[in-house]
């Protein structure tokens, strides 16, 4: 982890979340204030579960897994994977003041942290902002809800597609992409062993649903790769 030489201002920041752009010059004068730009490694531990949750993250660039820690001899569970432009804390700003996860750069990723005291005082003096936060907290709630169900009721292939799916949807944004994802973080996105991520994805490619090339994955057939989603 490594302090940036970027400027410490958010007014103008071409980076900046829609989140913030609801904000008045004297509220983004106080977040640019009360934060600090940090680049982190990859593998780097952002967060650790347990500790205090004091400021929110905000991803500039790289990518970001949010995981449950696993007990004595448990695998940990990846709960989400952030882009840039994605905020993470969300439910330490009225929740509990410790995390209760573990947050680590999947690739080289830069950080803007902000104290939740700012992101409190500036809450109640505007509603737009409010809600901008409600919603992303809502999208937060829907994205676990799915994952739960997705554990509990679909079997490997369809959890293997619906991970595919999101990662070519929601993070990686192409439907032919570069995976910077390991084989054992796609087993703790879907509950699987490494070997049976490697099994699932040897069968999409046999099957001609995707393919794989030295590491870049290209869904070659979304319709089938939707159906073994939604009922594999």
């Amino acid at each position: 982890m490594n302090r940036t030489n970027e400027p410490e201002t958010c007014l103008g920041c071409p980076k900046m979340s829609t989140c913030f752009k609801t904000l008045t010059h004297e509220q983004l004068v106080l977040t640019s204030h009360n934060k600090v730009t940090l680049r982190f490694k990859k593998g780097d531990v952002v967060a650790k579960q347990g500790a205090f949750a004091t400021h929110l993250m905000f991803l500039k660039s790289g990518l970001l897994k949010v995981y449950k820690e696993g007990g004595s001899g448990q695998n940990s569970l990846i709960i989400n994977i952030f882009s840039p432009g994605k905020i993470i804390g969300l439910s330490s700003i009225y929740g509990d003041n410790t995390f209760t996860y573990s947050v680590a750069a999947i690739e080289d990723s830069t950080l803007c942290l902000i104290d939740l005291n700012a992101i409190r005082e500036i809450i109640p003096q505007n509603g737009n902002f409010a809600v901008s936060i409600i919603k992303k907290l809502s999208q937060n709630n829907l994205l676990a809800y799915e994952l739960l169900y997705g554990l509990t009721h679909k079997q490997l292939n369809g959890r293997m597609a619906s991970a595919i799916l999101f990662l070519a949807k929601d993070v990686y944004k192409d439907m032919r992409f570069k995976l910077t994802l390991s084989r054992k973080d796609l087993a703790e996105f879907t509950s699987m062993s490494v070997m049976s991520v490697t099994r699932v994805i040897n069968e999409l490619k046999e099957t001609e649903v995707i393919k794989e090339d030295h590491g870049v994955i290209e869904i070659v057939n979304p319709d089938m790769l939707k159906r073994i989603s939604e009922f594999g």
